[in-house]
């Protein structure tokens, strides 16, 4: 894969605008090349939206598991 990536800005589900890295995206074309994942998906969330999900999810994971 000799793609040149560049640094790409994106909109959030929230309306913050946000860059996906020409590093990120890289990464997972490394993770794709190695067969990590089967697909590359365009983020949907900046990080504080991204980071609040995650949250969100372990807190409802940790209610879940009692």
């Amino acid at each position: 894969m000799n793609e040149e990536h560049q640094d790409i800005e994106l909109v959030c589900m929230c309306g913050a605008p946000f860059i996906w890295t020409k590093g990120e995206q890289k990464f997972i074309g490394q993770l794709l090349s190695e067969g990590k994942i089967s697909s590359i998906v365009t983020p949907k969330r900046c990080q504080p939206c991204r980071q609040k999900k995650k949250e969100e999810r372990e807190a409802r994971n940790n209610r879940d598991s009692y």
